[in-house]
């Protein structure tokens, strides 16, 4: 339940008509809402009304302070007076719409506390700000609060185009075709957005992306943001894959599981990496040597391994690295299952459950996941020195059963080292 409630004396709560020496008018005719106030109140709770009590801005009628706060509706102001006597404020009787006003209102009268608990809320459901009508209305002061945010639940090329669509409304002569844009349309857009644009995290946008979304508007960006993209390639986020076919997919799927975002839900912390092929086994060898050769002192790493006679993939992903003759820990690790190479959605994924052993190390082995037993013959997947591939979970296990085959061969295996961009 969003309820926000500070610790207020009770004093405050037992507001009344009693002995009030403020009078404010809230909202434009004709729908302007008479409210009533204590001064002493209102100066504790707020510097803005600090100020606007004082004597150099004070308006006073037979001694009665007169505010008048025609941008503010009734609603919203009782709302915020509501706050100010009891420190409640309960969003779940929000209307949508109701969001964005009360978000000016807050930061007008400098409660940043309500406000920004208001702007988590936002954070978290973002429909509730970016998808409604009067979200061009928004002054730049809130867009700017809002793209500061580390939490904001939308991809970054998504805020990109919340952005422009925003930046257009503010100039709504301008042709929606940047081509067509005359010298003074150029300036006067980036006088609108340029302060803004520093707030996109350009570096968790694809090539892809930037390339059909924001390429368009280069005439907007800096030459440190053209630089950036002038060093990547279209083919840097796809998979060097030849077991996978919907390399796109699964490379978007990967992502999500190392960023564990597992519900395939991405936001702002969302991190992007390239992966870069390491190893092939038809092309690079089977065995342990080849292996260790080609993928130690890599950093982390991503296996993916296609059974034979079967259309199944497996494998796992190391955030160590493979050097060393020892197990290692981690909280970040896991392994998969596909039941179909060709589809992404018949996945699933194990995380490592007891992280002391999550991955180990033997010098002539392949990639082992989970604590090896050597007399059990047991681990959750592992490739031996003559690559033979197994997962016989021991016990306790260090991942969930995903019942893998307790011994199989394979068509191919892949090794990817996973680089933050």
């Amino acid at each position: 339940m969003n309820t926000y409630q500070e610790d207020i004396t009770d004093d405050y709560q037992q507001y009344s008509e009693q002995d009030y020496n403020v009078t404010i008018y809230a909202g434009e005719e004709p729908n302007i809402t008479e409210f009533h106030a204590h001064s002493i109140i209102l100066r504790c709770r707020s510097q803005y009304f600090r100020t606007a009590l004082s004597s150099n801005w004070a308006e006073k009628e037979n001694g009665m302070y007169i505010l008048r706060k025609p941008n503010i509706s009734g609603k919203i102001f009782q709302i915020i007076l509501r706050y100010i006597y009891s420190g409640m404020v309960n969003f779940n009787k929000f209307e949508k719409i109701e969001y964005l006003e009360f978000l000016k209102a807050t930061d007008e009268l400098a409660f940043d506390k309500i406000r920004d608990y208001c702007i988590k809320i936002i954070c978290q459901e973002t429909e509730i700000l970016f998808e409604i009508e009067r979200f061009s209305t928004m002054p730049p002061r809130i867009l700017e609060l809002l793209l500061q945010q580390d939490k904001l639940e939308l991809e970054e090329i998504d805020i990109w185009g919340y952005l422009i669509r925003w930046t257009y409304a503010q100039n709504p002569t301008i042709e929606f075709e940047p081509s067509k844009w005359t010298e003074n349309d150029i300036e006067m857009m980036k006088d609108t957005i340029e302060n803004l644009i520093p707030l996109i995290r350009f570096d968790n946008i694809s090539y892809k992306d930037y390339f059909e979304k924001i390429n368009p508007y280069e005439k907007l960006l800096s030459k440190k943001i053209l630089r950036y993209y002038s060093n990547l390639n279209s083919e840097s986020s796809e998979l060097d894959s030849s077991i996978i076919t919907q390399k796109d997919l699964f490379y978007s799927l990967f992502l999500n599981w190392i960023n564990k975002k597992d519900n395939n839900q991405k936001s702002r912390k969302f991190l992007q990496y390239n992966f870069k092929l390491l190893l092939r086994g038809s092309r690079d060898g089977f065995d342990g040597n080849a292996f260790h050769y080609r993928c130690d002192n890599k950093g982390a790493t991503i296996i993916i391994a296609k059974i034979k006679d079967s259309k199944q993939l497996v494998g796992g992903y190391n955030p160590l690295d493979w050097k060393g003759r020892n197990s290692k820990s981690t909280t970040d690790s896991f392994i998969f299952l596909f039941d179909d190479h060709k589809d992404v959605n018949s996945g699933k994924i194990g995380r490592v459950i007891h992280t002391k052993h999550a991955i180990r190390c033997y010098n002539n082995w392949g990639p082992i996941f989970g604590a090896y037993n050597s007399l059990a013959m047991s681990n959750n997947l592992a490739m031996n020195q003559n690559g033979e591939w197994s997962s016989i979970p021991p016990i306790p296990s260090s991942y969930p059963d995903l019942n893998i085959p307790n011994k199989f061969e394979i068509d191919d295996y892949e090794v990817f080292q996973v680089i933050k961009k």
